[in-house]
């Protein structure tokens, strides 16, 4: 089963026109800079310079994880799936090195179950995390994040059909899974110029099905680029 199907290719063509826009952006205000004067040039900088507080440090992500169920009564019928997310994430400095982020993702989270049927939830999720600095690495900005995540799911389908078995044979059923969900999780996180990334694991504290004591957990490798911090003085 494709991650990339239904509503995710809409996201990700969203995600791709960001990139885009600002390509051309940058392309179009180089082009322009070479006809401006040295007083227009410094002024049209300070105009970008001046951009609202929180929007310093404000980065695309898009993400690919692992994710399943841990702790199900049928873990041993049930095995990991990828999925994928994509967002926007912000943070404000707490001091000399501490950093408070918080965002938003949708994001697709997958299991299966008897190797023959797959599930695939949909989530908004908001991570509210600290990250801490960590010494510097040939000028690597490394940093160690710990946090919480909320999220709400948005939607859920089934791909294959179970197979005709014993009357009580278990089945996930998606009309069974619950909406919300919370959970910690952790990582280490690096920056350099405009780019980002990041590794982390999610642990998710409520179960998924009404039936099932299973939740979910996920591990994720992220990638972001910072959208406005070229503009920073």
């Amino acid at each position: 089963m494709s991650v990339f199907r239904g509503p995710f290719n809409g996201c990700l063509l969203l995600v791709f026109l960001v990139f885009f826009c600002s390509s051309v952006q940058i392309y179009a205000q180089d082009a322009s800079n070479e006809e401006l004067t040295e007083e227009e040039l410094e002024g049209k900088e300070s105009k970008w310079s001046n951009l609202p507080y929180f929007m310093d440090d404000l980065k695309v992500v898009i993400g690919f994880n692992r994710s399943g169920l841990y702790w199900s009564d049928q873990f041993r019928d049930l095995s990991y799936g990828s999925g994928a997310l994509f967002g926007l994430e912000g943070f404000i400095p707490m001091g000399k090195i501490s950093f408070f982020h918080y965002g938003i993702h949708y994001s697709t989270r997958n299991f299966s179950h008897l190797n023959q049927v797959t599930f695939r939830t949909n989530h908004l999720d908001f991570p509210i995390f600290a990250s801490f600095s960590l010494p510097e690495f040939r000028s690597i900005d490394w940093r160690f994040l710990l946090g919480t995540q909320l999220s709400t799911r948005v939607g859920a389908s089934q791909s294959g059909v179970y197979p005709v078995g014993p009357q009580d044979q278990f089945q996930f059923d998606t009309n069974d899974f619950k909406n919300f969900d919370g959970g910690m999780f952790f990582g280490l996180s690096a920056e350099k110029n405009d780019f980002y990334f990041r590794l982390r694991s999610y642990v998710g504290v409520n179960k998924l099905d009404r039936k099932d004591q299973g939740g979910m957990n996920a591990f994720y490798i992220d990638f972001g680029y910072f959208l406005f911090r070229r503009y920073r003085q």
